[in-house]
C-alpha cells in the first residue's frame, strides 16, 4: 500500500511538472506569436555591382542608407567565424541563446569591482540589440535575455549566427561581413586572411572608434588584440583597409537593376577596364548642345560588356537612362529591310535601283540634302543611306510583315500612335526602338543572323536557345559584306567593320552602330528630352565616337605584307615612323555626292533643292569647291551647294593638310510629272 501510494504521489508531481512545463511552453509560444522580431532591418539589403572579375562598379545603400547584404555563416571563411567564436561567445554551440556562466562572472566581477569588467552578453544577445536597437539600460538588458531565447527558439544557432553577420556594425553605414568586405577588402568573405578576420572581428567592438578610414591605428591595434586573445600567429603585414569614395561607373546599370527588384550583389557580365574607359571617352567628347552621348557594348556571346546611358554629362533631363529609351532610329533600321529583301531572293548587292522622286498619296519621300542619284546598284544605295530604295523594298516587303517579323525576334516598333497601321515611313525612322534594342538586332549580323538576347547578369542561368532570325546566313554575309563598305566616319581609320549611321527627323536622334565580328557597338547622340539640335547627324556626331570606341576594342590592323618585307638597312624606329607618315598623309574622301552619280533636280532654279557636300578622312575643317568656286559653309551648317542647271559639274574638297580629292556628277533635270 505505501508503495503503491508513494507511486501515485510521484506520479501527480510528474504530471504538475508536465503541465507546468507545458504551460511554460505554451505561455512561450503564445509571446513568441503575440511579439515576434522585428525583421524589417534585416530584409533591407543595399546593391553592390561587380564587373565580370568581381571589381566593384558601383553601388546604392539600403532604403535606411546602409551598406548591408545577405549573409550566410556557409559563405564566410572558417578563419573568421573561429575567431569570432573565440573572442565573442565561446559557449556559442551548447546554450540557447543566454550563457549563464558568463553572466554569473559579468555579475561577481560588477559586485566586486564596482564597475563592469567584461560583458556577459552572447552572439544572440548582440543579434537582437543589432535587430532592434535600444539604449543600454536594464531593462533593455533583460528585453535583449529575452529576445535571445526568442532568436534560438524560432531560427536556431546557424540562423541566429547568420543574422549577427548580416547585422554587425562594421564602420561607418556599413553592417554585415559581406558589405565590410567587398568595401574594404575588394572581394567576398568567403577567402580571408588572418588580419582580414581580425579586423572584421575587432571593428564591431566600437565602430565609430575604430572606424578604419579615421582611426586606422586604433583598428589595428585591436586586431592584434584578437589575434593575441585567440592565440594566432601575427601576420607580417596588415592590410590598410579605406572607405574612400565609392566607385560610380555604371550608374545607369545600378539603377536598371535597382527598379527591377535587385539587392544583393550582382555579378555583371561588364568588363571594368572597358567600362570605365569608354565612359571616360564619352565624357571627353563634347556632347550635343544640352544633350548627351550614350553606348553599348555586347561581345560575341551577346554579354553586354560597357553601358554608358549618358549621365555623365550635365544637361536637363540627363537622368534618362538613354540605352533603354524609346527614340527614332533614322536610317539604323535600313539594313534590317535590305536583309529581309536579301533573304526572299529577289534582292541581291548588285540589284539596280531608282533613286528618284516618288510620292505615295500625300507622302512624298527625299534623299539627304534633297538630292536624287538615278538608278544605282542596291550596295550602294544602302552604304549612302539612300532613302528612296529603301522605300521601294519596304514597300515590296511590306511594312506590317516588316514589323511583324522583328516582333518575332523580340524588338517591338512603337508607332507614335498605337493604334496607328504600320507605313513606309518605318524605312526613314517613323517609330522608336531602343539603343539595346538596335544593338541586338546588329549583334545577330556575326551570328548568321540569327538573334538572342544580351545578357547582363553574369551568374544568370543562360537563356533559352533561340532559333529565331531575321535573315538566312546567306543573306546575312552579303549584308555584312554591303556594311563593311560603308565609308568610316571622319578621323577613323579601321578595317572589317560592318558600319550604319542613322538621324530622325528634325535632328533629334544620332546612331552610329557596327559590328565587327567580335564586338558589336552602339552610340547615339542627343537631347534626351528629345529637342531638335541643328546640326545632328549620325555620320557628323555618333559616328566619331563609334570610331574612337572600335579603335579602343579593334586590335591594330596588321602591317602589309610589301612593309614586312622593308629592306634590311631600315631599322625599327625608321620603319614605324615611315609607317606613322603613311597613316597620316590619308587625305579626305567624298562622300556626297559619290563620283560618277546622276542627280536629278528641278530645272526651275525657284524649286531647286541643294545638294549636301560630306567628306570623311583626312583633317577637317574641309575647303569646298564647285566648278573651281569656293562654297561658302555658313557657321554650324552643313556644307551644300545649289545647282544652277543641268550638265556635268566638279566638285573638290581640301582638308587642313592640303590635301584634296575630287568627284564629278552629272545634275539632270527631274521627271516634271512627279
Amino acid at each position: 500500500m505505501m508503495g503503491r501510494g508513494l507511486w501515485r504521489r510521484h506520479a501527480v508531481r510528474a504530471g504538475l511538472a508536465g503541465a507546468c512545463l507545458a504551460s511554460l511552453l505554451a505561455g512561450a509560444a503564445l509571446l513568441d506569436h503575440l511579439l515576434p522580431p522585428d525583421m524589417a532591418r534585416v530584409r533591407s539589403f543595399a546593391l553592390i555591382l561587380q564587373a565580370r572579375d568581381g571589381t566593384v562598379l558601383d553601388g546604392r545603400t539600403s532604403h535606411d542608407g546602409t551598406w548591408r547584404l545577405p549573409t550566410q555563416s556557409k559563405q564566410v571563411d572558417p578563419t573568421y567565424l573561429a575567431l569570432l567564436l573565440q573572442t565573442e561567445d565561446r559557449r556559442f554551440a551548447w546554450h540557447p541563446g543566454i550563457d549563464p556562466l558568463s553572466l554569473t562572472r559579468a555579475a561577481w566581477q560588477l559586485l566586486t569591482h564596482g564597475h563592469i569588467v567584461s560583458g556577459g552578453s552572447t552572439l544572440a544577445m548582440q543579434a537582437s540589440r543589432l535587430l532592434m536597437p535600444h539604449p543600454h539600460t536594464w531593462g533593455g538588458k533583460l528585453a535583449d535575455l529575452l529576445r535571445a531565447l526568442q532568436l534560438e527558439w524560432r531560427y536556431g544557432h546557424t540562423g541566429t549566427l547568420d543574422l549577427y553577420l548580416t547585422l554587425t556594425p562594421e564602420g561607418g553605414n556599413i553592417e554585415g561581413i559581406r558589405a565590410a568586405s567587398l568595401l574594404y577588402f575588394g572581394h567576398e568573405p568567403a577567402h580571408l586572411s588572418p588580419a582580414e578576420a581580425a579586423l572584421l572581428v575587432a571593428l564591431p567592438r566600437k565602430p565609430a572608434a575604430f572606424r578604419p578610414d579615421r582611426h586606422p591605428q586604433a583598428l589595428l591595434a585591436a586586431a592584434q588584440g584578437v589575434l593575441s586573445h585567440a592565440q594566432q600567429p601575427l601576420p607580417a603585414l596588415w592590410p590598410h583597409p579605406t572607405t574612400g569614395p565609392h566607385p560610380h561607373d555604371a550608374p545607369e546599370v545600378l539603377a536598371f537593376l535597382w527598379g527591377n527588384g535587385r539587392r544583393d550583389t550582382v555579378h555583371s557580365t561588364l568588363d571594368a577596364a572597358q567600362q570605365r574607359t569608354i565612359r571616360a571617352l564619352l565624357t571627353r567628347d563634347l556632347p550635343p548642345r544640352h544633350g548627351t552621348l550614350a553606348a553599348l557594348v555586347a561581345n560575341h556571346e551577346h554579354e553586354i560588356t560597357t553601358w554608358v546611358g549618358g549621365s555623365e554629362h550635365s544637361c536637363p533631363s540627363c537622368a534618362i537612362d538613354m540605352v533603354l529609351a524609346p527614340r527614332s532610329p533614322g536610317s539604323a533600321l535600313k539594313p534590317l529591310i535590305y536583309g529581309m529583301a536579301l533573304d526572299a531572293g529577289w534582292l541581291t548587292p548588285t540589284t539596280r535601283l531608282r533613286d528618284s522622286r516618288m510620292a505615295v498619296g500625300d507622302y512624298a519621300p527625299h534623299d539627304y540634302g534633297h538630292t536624287f542619284y538615278g538608278e544605282t546598284t542596291a550596295a550602294r544605295a544602302l552604304q549612302l543611306s539612300l532613302n528612296i530604295p529603301a522605300i521601294l523594298v519596304l514597300q515590296k516587303i511590306g511594312a506590317a510583315t516588316f514589323r511583324d517579323h522583328l516582333a518575332r525576334c523580340g524588338v517591338v516598333l512603337r508607332l507614335p500612335d498605337a493604334t496607328a497601321t504600320p507605313s513606309l515611313a518605318l524605312a526613314l525612322g517613323g517609330e522608336a526602338v531602343t539603343l539595346r534594342e538596335l544593338v541586338t538586332l546588329y549583334a545577330a549580323i556575326d551570328h548568321a543572323g540569327t538573334v538572342a538576347p544580351l545578357v547582363l547578369d553574369h551568374t544568370a542561368p543562360p537563356p533559352p536557345p533561340m532559333d529565331t532570325r531575321f535573315a538566312s546566313p546567306r543573306a546575312t554575309a552579303d549584308l555584312r559584306a554591303i556594311l563593311r563598305g560603308t565609308h568610316p566616319p571622319a578621323g577613323t581609320s579601321w578595317h572589317d567593320v560592318a558600319f550604319k549611321t542613322g538621324t530622325s527627323y528634325g535632328g533629334r536622334d544620332a546612331w552610329a552602330m557596327a559590328t565587327t565580328g567580335r564586338w558589336t557597338v552602339g552610340v547615339w547622340a542627343g537631347r534626351p528630352d528629345g529637342t531638335a539640335t541643328p546640326g545632328l547627324t549620325g555620320r557628323g556626331v555618333a559616328g566619331p565616337v563609334l570610331g574612337r570606341i572600335i579603335t579602343l576594342l579593334q586590335p591594330p590592323a596588321p602591317i602589309p605584307t610589301t612593309l614586312a618585307v622593308a629592306p634590311t638597312h631600315l631599322n625599327t624606329a625608321a620603319l614605324s615612323t615611315a609607317l606613322h607618315r603613311m597613316a597620316t598623309v590619308a587625305g579626305p574622301q567624298i562622300i556626297t555626292p559619290a563620283n560618277g552619280a546622276e542627280l536629278e533636280n528641278s530645272p526651275d532654279p525657284a524649286h531647286a533643292s541643294p545638294i549636301g557636300l560630306e567628306a570623311a578622312g583626312g583633317v577637317p575643317p574641309y575647303r569646298w569647291y564647285v566648278n573651281g568656286t569656293p562654297v561658302s559653309v555658313p557657321p554650324g551648317a552643313s556644307a551644300a551647294w545649289l545647282p544652277d542647271g543641268p550638265g556635268f559639274t566638279h566638285i573638290s574638297v581640301t582638308d587642313a593638310q592640303g590635301l584634296s580629292a575630287q568627284a564629278t556628277i552629272r545634275i539632270r533635270d527631274a521627271d516634271p510629272t512627279l
